[in-house]
This record gives C-alpha cells, structure tokens and sequence, in this order.
C-alpha cells in the first residue's frame, strides 16, 4: 500500500521531470489535487503539453515511469489526446495525460497550471441523457432474455449494468457528476437502489432484482410510448417515487 509521502514525493518527480523536458512546454495537476480534495486514498494526475515528438515523450515517460516501480499501464485516447494510466507496484494509480500543445487545456474546474501556457477550451459536459435512457433499456432487454434463458450471471451482468445507467440518469436530473459514479454519494436517496442488487443466482431473486430496477428505470422516461414498453419487460413494475 503506497504512503502519502511517497505519493506526494512522486509527484514533486514528475513536476521535477516535465521542467527539464525541453519537449514539454506546460504541465497541470489536475484532478482532486487541482482543488484542495486530495485524501488518503487519491490517486496523481498530471497533464503534461507536449510541443514535438509526442511519441518520444510518451515512450521515455512511460520509461521513467517504469523505473519509479509502474508495473501495468491502460490508455486511453480522447482526440489527439493520450491518457497513460498506470498501476505501480505499490498500487497508487498514476495518470499522465499527453497533450499536444495547441490543445492543452481545462476541460473541467480540476486543473492548475504549474508553468507554461493553457488554451481556452470547451468544458466536458455531463452524459447525454437520451444516450442513457438508450444503454438503460438494451440493458433491461438483454437482462430479461438471460433470465428467461436461465444465463443466471449473463442476468447479474445485465442487472448491474442497467443499474449503473438509471444511477446516471438520477445524478443528471439532480444535478451531480453524472461521471463515472463521481455524484452518487450526493444524492438525496441513493438507498433507493438498494433493492437493484442481486442477493443470489436464484431466478425468482433475479426477476425480483430486474423488476425494482424497471420501475426506477420507468421513473426516468418521459416518452409515454416508450415508457409502457419497457415496464412491459417487467409487467407491474412502478415507479418508487
């Protein structure tokens, strides 16, 4: 388990690092530390705005990453942009995004400049609500074919899945981080969703599980037709609220 002196030891590294790359123009720390909400448990994130040889800079600071005890990396592409995620070995989560420098920039409040130059950028807004009304329902039918089909953890997938997509759609209309469950703890009655979780692989614990899940589902579409059709999944399911 990594300490916080050490994470924080780290981090002055990579800072340290960025500086005296002549590749590197800029750099940010963003995330919870951007904004005084780091805790024990936080991870780094770090942007850096590369000037030239994207792919160098990527190789040599996944390199030195390496060297400082990273044991797996993740990537993930936004654009032009490349997200490094990766795991060191004692098991503090380091981010590092590679920005090209005439892209480099705050997309959310979580970023603070440490030198060189950020662009005016467009914010990330929160999920498109239709999208995931969309991912709700195809959820719902997949879930209710497995448990008809007797896929018991086919159904468990598909139940938690639609879950996660009503808990968005909950975070969209109060008004919190509708993100990667960032907002779940902020709202009013979360506890609602309790009788979503799955206790077993019985089938009737399933189309119990599946039917609270569709009434909170119904709950969030305002388009009548398409409302009826997918409390029909779950005849009589209802609404809580």
């Amino acid at each position: 388990m990594f300490r916080v002196s050490e994470r924080d030891q780290l981090r002055r590294d990579l800072v340290s690092a960025a500086e005296t790359d002549c590749r590197v123009v800029g750099a940010a720390v963003t995330g919870s530390a951007a904004v005084g909400g780091e805790d024990r448990w936080s991870d780094i994130d770090f942007a850096l705005s590369v000037e030239r040889d994207v792919d160098g800079v990527v190789a040599d600071w996944t390199a030195l990453m390496q060297a400082c005890g990273a044991v797996s990396h993740l990537d993930v592409r936004r654009g032009n942009v490349l997200f490094r995620v990766f795991l060191m070995r004692s098991t503090l989560q380091v981010d590092i995004a590679f920005w090209p420098s005439d892209e480099f920039g705050a997309t959310g409040p979580t970023f603070r400049l440490l030198f060189g130059e950020a662009n005016e950028l467009p914010r990330a807004g929160q999920p498109d609500r239709d999208e995931l009304v969309g991912l709700a329902w195809l959820y719902a039918v997949h879930a209710r074919s497995a448990i008809e089909r007797g896929r018991v953890w086919q159904a468990v997938y598909m139940i938690n899945g639609m879950r996660d997509h009503v808990m968005s759609l909950w975070c969209l209309r109060e008004g919190v981080d509708a993100v990667q469950g960032r907002g779940l703890d902020g709202l009013r009655d979360a506890s609602a969703f309790v009788g979503t979780l799955v206790l077993s692989t019985d089938p009737g614990e399933l189309r119990r599980a599946f039917h609270v899940a569709t009434g909170l589902l119904v709950d969030e579409i305002s388009e009548p037709v398409l409302r009826e059709t997918v409390r029909a999944l779950s005849p009589g399911a209802a609404a809580t609220r």
